[in-house]
C-alpha cells in the first residue's frame, strides 16, 4: 500500500494507460455491472476475483487508526466528524461530515471519493499478486491493471433463476454470501475466503465505539445517535456495532445488531414493483404494475436537460414572481439515490424499554458508507452521472443558479456559492492540490469509464463520431430502462375495457403489431418540502392511489404507488446533539427546500385496463374510466392520498406541498431516440384544501400552466 506520509495522492488506476489523460479517445478499462463480473467465467475475471476478495477483506481489517483503513475512509462521509488527510483542519460546520447532499456538488464530490476507495483496493490487489508463484504473476498483474470497482445496476431487471423471460430487480449475488469461492495460491488451487461485500466487520470485532479508537491524533469513536420526535428521545446504538446491518430486526441491543444482520430479501421486496393479480393463472398473462417503476425512474433522470436539475433535489427558488416552470424541476439523480439508501437500510425497529431503536446503516448519512453496498450503489450513481454527461455534454454549472448556494459540510461554509473550481475536500491530487469538479468532469481522465460510454468504439475515419455514439447509447438505454415506452406500446396493442376479451398488458413479444410513434398523457405527483422540517430527522413521503392502510409500515401493497425519501439529513437527527448543530438551525431558519417526484402513468394504465375498483375514497368515480386528463384528474381527486412517516410513525409536515401535474410523453418507434416528458400543467383540484396539498396560492406553477376539469353542465 502507498505511504500514508503526507497527503495521499488520489490519481486513479493509471497503470498501462495513455499518459495523455485528456485525450478524447483515451482507452480505459470499464467498471462492470457487479453480477456480470461476479458470475463471469472469463479467466481475467476469475483472476480479478482472486485478487479482489482477499484485498478488500484486508482493507476492511486495516487498523482504524490508519488513514487508508476502510474505517477512516468510510468516516469521511459522516461520522466520526473528524478531518481526513487534512491535519489540524477545523470544521466549517460542526457535527457534519464532508459529504455533499442537497447540493450541486453531490455527484462530483462522490467521484473522487469512489476513486479513493477503488485505488486503495487496487494497491492491495497488487500485494496479493505477490502471494502467487512467479509464473502466475503476469496474468494476475494484467487482471489487477484492468480491474475497476463494479457497480450495482439497481435500475436493471435481471433474469431470475436463469430464465431470461422472467426478469426483476435483485440484490447482487456478490453481497449475499459471507464467504466466496475463488482461485487461491494453494495446492488445491481454489477455496473459500471471507467476503467483505457481505458486511463491513470491525477489525478484531471491536465495536464502532470501542475506547481503543480514542487517542493518538483523533477521537475516532462512533457514538450512539439520539433522535427526538418532540415527545421522546430515541437512542440508535451504532457505537455497539461490530459490523454493519441491513433491515435489522428485534428490540434493544440484540446479538444480531452487534454482529451485523443482513436481510437482503427485504431490500428485494422494496425494489420490486407491486403487480396486480386478477386471479388469472393463464400462462404468460400479466396484468400490469401498481407502482412507479424503478427502471423508468432511472431512465427519466437521464432525460433531464440541465446539470443543476439533474444532480440535486434542492428546490429552485420560487414564489409569486418566480414560479417553477421547468418540466424536470422535481426529478433528480439525488432523489432516486435517496430511495435506494432508504430501501437498503430499512425502517426503524420498535423501541425497547430504554428507548433504544435499530436501523440499517445505509439509511443514515453519517454511517452509510460503512456498509459495502454503499460503494457499489454510489458507483451506479456515478455511472448515471457519466451517462447523463455524454447525453448532455454541453451542460455544467457555474455558481449562478440559486441552488449552487451550499448548505454546508465539514469543509464548506453555509451559503457558500459552489463553483466548478472549488476544492472537493478532503481529496488531494498527485500534486497535492485538491480535486475540483472541473478536474473530475471526464471519467476517462481518471482511468475508467462505463459500458456503452467508450468513445473510442465510435469513430468514423479515425475521428470521434458523436452522433453514432449517441444513437447506440440511446438504443441501449431504451432497451434496458424505458418501461414507459413499453407500457405505452402494450396499452396500445392490448384490448381496452369494454372490448372483446383479450390480453391485458402482456409482454410485447407476445402481442401482435409493431411499435409506433406515440404521444400520450403523462401524470406525476410532485412534492416540495423543507429539508429540516423535523429538526433534521429523516422522513418518508408515501404516495397512494386507493385506500390507505390504517397505520405504517406501508410495505408493498396495492395502494402504495411510490415514495420520496428525505435521506440527506444529519444534525438534529442522526449524529448530533439533541439541540442540533448551528448549520442545521440556520438551514431551518433559511427554510431550505427539497423536491421529489412519483410517476403515476403506468400505475394508472394498470388500473384502467383491469378496471380495478377503488373503495374508501372521496366522492368520485370508483373505477378509472380512461387515460385522458378528464378521467384521470377526477379519479385522482377521489383516490390520491399521501402520508408522511418518521421514526416509523405518521407525522405532520406543515411545509409539505403535494401537487399533481398533467404532462405529455413523446415515445418514438425509432429506438435510437429518447422519449420526451414535457408541458406539465398543475391539476390543483386534486390536492387543494387538504393537509399538505398544493393550491394556486403556493405559486408552484405559472397561472397559465394549470389544468382544470371541465365544468359539468
Amino acid at each position: 500500500m502507498a505511504s500514508t506520509e503526507g497527503f495521499y495522492p488520489i490519481i486513479g488506476i493509471q497503470d498501462g494507460l495513455d499518459p495523455d489523460q485528456h485525450q478524447l479517445l483515451r482507452e480505459v478499462p470499464v467498471r462492470m455491472e457487479i453480477d456480470d463480473w461476479f458470475t463471469s467465467d472469463k479467466l481475467i475475471h476469475v483472476n480479478q476475483r482472486a485478487l479482489f476478495f482477499p484485498a478488500i477483506w484486508k482493507f476492511s481489517q486495516t487498523d482504524p487508526h490508519e488513514k487508508l483503513s476502510w474505517f477512516q475512509i468510510a468516516g469521511i462521509h459522516g461520522k466520526p466528524f473528524v478531518p481526513w488527510d487534512e491535519p489540524g483542519a477545523k470544521p466549517a460546520v460542526e457535527d457534519e461530515g464532508y459529504c455533499t447532499h442537497n447540493s450541486v456538488l453531490f455527484s462530483t464530490w462522490h467521484r473522487p471519493y469512489l476513486l479513493l476507495f477503488e485505488q486503495v483496493i487496487f494497491e492491495l490487489m497488487k500485494e496479493v499478486v505477490g502471494e502467487y508463484p512467479e509464473e502466475a504473476r503476469p496474468d494476475l498483474i494484467e487482471a489487477a491493471r484492468t480491474w475497476r470497482l463494479p457497480y450495482w445496476d439497481w435500475g436493471l431487471k435481471k433474469p431470475i433463476d436463469g430464465n431470461p423471460r422472467k426478469r426483476d430487480y435483485t440484490v447482487p449475488s456478490a453481497v449475499l454470501q459471507e464467504t466466496v469461492e475463488i482461485r487461491l495460491p494453494t495446492a488445491a488451487g481454489y477455496g473459500s475466503v471471507q467476503n467483505a461485500l457481505y458486511q463491513f466487520t470491525m477489525p478484531g470485532r471491536i465495536t464502532m465505539g470501542d475506547p481503543s479508537l480514542e487517542g493518538r491524533d483523533l477521537d475516532l469513536r462512533i457514538t450512539a445517535s439520539e433522535i427526538s420526535d418532540g415527545d421522546q428521545t430515541y437512542i440508535f446504538p451504532f457505537d455497539k456495532c461490530q459490523a454493519t446491518s441491513r433491515h435489522p430486526k428485534g428490540t434493544g441491543v440484540t446479538q444480531d445488531w452487534i454482529a451485523g444482520k443482513q436481510d437482503n430479501d427485504a431490500i428485494v421486496q422494496e425494489l420490486r414493483d407491486y403487480r396486480w393479480d386478477s386471479g388469472s393463472k393463464t400462462e404468460g398473462t400479466r396484468n400490469g404494475n401498481m407502482t412507479a417503476g424503478l427502471r423508468a425512474a432511472f431512465y427519466r433522470i437521464l432525460t433531464i436537460e440541465t446539470f443543476d436539475d439533474f444532480v440535486t433535489k434542492r428546490a429552485p427558488n420560487h414564489g409569486a414572481d418566480n414560479p417553477i416552470t421547468k418540466d424536470h424541476a422535481y426529478d433528480s439523480c439525488e432523489g432516486l439515490h435517496d430511495n435506494i439508501h432508504d430501501w437498503c437500510g430499512g425502517d426503524w425497529t420498535e423501541p425497547d424499554n430504554n428507548n433504544i431503536r435499530l436501523s440499517g446503516h445505509m439509511g443514515h448519512v453519517p454511517v452509510a458508507a460503512f456498509d459495502p453496498i454503499f460503494w457499489i450503489h454510489h458507483c451506479n450513481v456515478d455511472r448515471a452521472t457519466a451517462i447523463w454527461q455524454v447525453l448532455h455534454d454541453n451542460s455544467w454549472f457555474d455558481g449562478s443558479d440559486p441552488r449552487d448556494e451550499d448548505l454546508g459540510t465539514f469543509s464548506i461554509p453555509f451559503r457558500h456559492k459552489d463553483k466548478p473550481t472549488d476544492p472537493l475536500r478532503p481529496f488531494h491530487k498527485g500534486d497535492g492540490a485538491y480535486w475540483t469538479s472541473s478536474d473530475v468532469r471526464e471519467p476517462t481522465a481518471l482511468g475508467y469509464t462505463y459500458p456503452g460510454l467508450e468513445r473510442w468504439r465510435y469513430t468514423t475515419n479515425g475521428v470521434y463520431d458523436k452522433q453514432k455514439h449517441l444513437r447506440a447509447l440511446k438504443k441501449t438505454l431504451n432497451a434496458n430502462y424505458n418501461g414507459d415506452w413499453s407500457a405505452a406500446q402494450k396499452s396500445r396493442l392490448t384490448a381496452d375495457p369494454g372490448q372483446l376479451d383479450g390480453p391485458r398488458l402482456a409482454s410485447l413479444r407476445d402481442l401482435p403489431g409493431t411499435p409506433d410513434d406515440l404521444i400520450t398523457h403523462d401524470y406525476v405527483v410532485n412534492v416540495i418540502y423543507e429539508k429540516f422540517a423535523l429538526n433534521g430527522n429523516k422522513f418518508t413521503i408515501h404516495i397512494f392511489i386507493g385506500k390507505v392502510p390504517e397505520a405504517p409500515p406501508y410495505g408493498p401493497q396495492a395502494a402504495l404507488v411510490g415514495q420520496v425519501s428525505n435521506f440527506s439529513t444529519e444534525p438534529g437527527g442522526i449524529g448530533a446533539s439533541r439541540a442540533g448543530c448551528a448549520n442545521c438551525r440556520a438551514q431551518q431558519a433559511d427554510r431550505s427546500e427539497s423536491t421529489g417526484r412519483v410517476v403515476l402513468t403506468n400505475a394508472l394504465i394498470t388500473r384502467w385496463k383491469n378496471q380495478i375498483v377503488h373503495e374508501g375514497g372521496r366522492a368520485g368515480p370508483a373505477v378509472l374510466g380512461g387515460m385522458t386528463p378528464d378521467h384521470v384528474v377526477a379519479f385522482l381527486r377521489a383516490h390520491l392520498d399521501w402520508r408522511v412517516t418518521s421514526l416509523g410513525a405518521p407525522v405532520d409536515l406543515p411545509s409539505l406541498r403535494v401537487s399533481v401535474a398533467v404532462g405529455r410523453a413523446d415515445h418514438y418507434a425509432d429506438r435510437t431516440k429518447m422519449s420526451r416528458y414535457h408541458s406539465y400543467r398543475a391539476a390543483y383540484e386534486v390536492t387543494q384544501g387538504r393537509p399538505g396539498g398544493a393550491c394556486p396560492e403556493d405559486c408552484l406553477y405559472p397561472p397559465d400552466l394549470a389544468y382544470s376539469l371541465p365544468t359539468q353542465a
